[in-house]
């Protein structure tokens, strides 16, 4: 194998306190946030439903979701990532949370990525890392998204 093959592209998004990594792959698009349909009787890190392409799709604050209070909307430097879902469930095609600044692509080798030994108690994220010598938590796509259907209906 060539070290090209041997690498996975993934994407770095800056939350509150935290960074995230995501394969590339599952990264859709990350876009300002102009529309938010509210929606009543759900969690606070539910925002509601963003305006994406035609489509609405259920908008959360991982930060909220965790116990951390999430950015201001207000400021300029709130996205939205719109990351693809990863069940067969058809209620919703793609969910997106809040980010903030500029989405990060790196090149990782599998090997390169070491664990850290804090644990994280959020609920969606599987396991906090070190890749590059940054700190990173991997996100439990399937888990984020059972959790937003479970309060969606």
């Amino acid at each position: 194998m060539t070290d090209a093959e041997e690498q996975i592209k993934c994407v770095l998004l800056n939350i509150n306190e935290d960074q995230l990594i995501l394969p590339k792959k599952a990264v859709a698009e990350v876009v300002p946030i102009r529309n938010i349909i509210n929606v009543a009787n759900k969690p606070d890190w539910m925002l509601g439903y963003l305006d994406w392409r035609g489509n609405s799709i259920p908008l959360v604050s991982i930060e909220a979701m965790g116990g951390i209070r999430m950015p201001s909307l207000a400021s300029g430097d709130v996205k939205a990532a719109v990351v693809y879902v990863v069940s067969e469930d058809a209620s919703f095609n793609f969910m997106s949370f809040l980010v903030k600044g500029t989405p990060k692509v790196i090149n990782i080798k599998p090997a390169s990525i070491v664990a850290d030994e804090a644990e994280s108690q959020h609920p969606a994220v599987e396991q906090k890392i070190l890749v590059h010598g940054e700190k990173a938590s991997i996100v439990d796509l399937l888990k984020l998204e059972s959790i937003i259907r479970f309060v969606m209906t």
